[in-house]
């Protein structure tokens, strides 16, 4: 009885500890809501699994759509702890509308943008499985020939929740980085870097 009630704390911990993280835990929807889609995608947002409606995903796979608000749109339509099907139904989505046949070439068909916007959707869909989403967000920030801010900055945000698993101390310099990298277009709200940094700064001292 020791034993079962142990395992259980232990798995609760587990779970309590992954629900506070990088991705789950920087909200920057909020700073978002005078967009109509966000705002749509924050009511959608308490279902356990959300449908996305054709024209939300119109909007996200569209490349003359702001990254910004394309973003806000996945963090409004958020996470669940038993998973989410966001990332699923964007691929679908977008392989019929680019004519993608098969998921290893999606980096090659979508633009940097869209293709972050992927690439965060699969992250916040499984977030304690994130390997494929860091993938396709790095090939993203690589293809990327504006240099957008908004694009190196949620790639930073899954890195850090790879870091989270293994290295503390990554957390905030991986972020912090691509803050201060002068290089790069800003394209993100400067209220939503706020509300995302006033989270990673917690792991500043690690």
């Amino acid at each position: 009885m020791k034993r079962l009630l142990t395992a259980m704390l232990l798995t609760l911990s587990w779970a309590l500890t992954w629900a506070d993280s990088p991705l789950t835990s920087t909200d920057f929807a909020k700073n978002y809501n005078d967009q109509p889609l966000v705002q749509l995608a924050q009511k959608l947002s308490n279902e356990s699994d959300t449908n996305i409606p054709v024209s939300m995903l119109d909007f996200l796979a569209d490349k003359k759509s702001p990254i910004d608000v394309r973003l806000a749109v996945i963090n409004a339509i958020s996470w669940n702890f038993d998973g989410k099907t966001s990332g699923e139904q964007l691929y679908e989505y977008l392989s019929k509308r680019y004519k993608i046949k098969s998921a290893d070439k999606i980096a090659k068909k979508l633009d940097a943008g869209t293709l972050a916007v992927y690439a965060y959707a699969l992250a916040m869909s499984n977030y304690f499985e994130v390997a494929e989403a860091q993938n396709l967000a790095h090939k993203a920030v690589k293809k990327d020939k504006s240099k957008s801010f908004s694009v190196a900055f949620i790639a930073s945000l899954i890195d850090a929740q790879v870091y989270l698993d293994g290295d503390w101390g990554q957390v905030y310099k991986v972020v912090n980085d691509v803050l201060h990298d002068g290089s790069l277009h800003l394209d993100m709200r400067q209220e939503a870097i706020d509300s995302v940094m006033e989270y990673i700064g917690e792991y500043k001292n690690y």
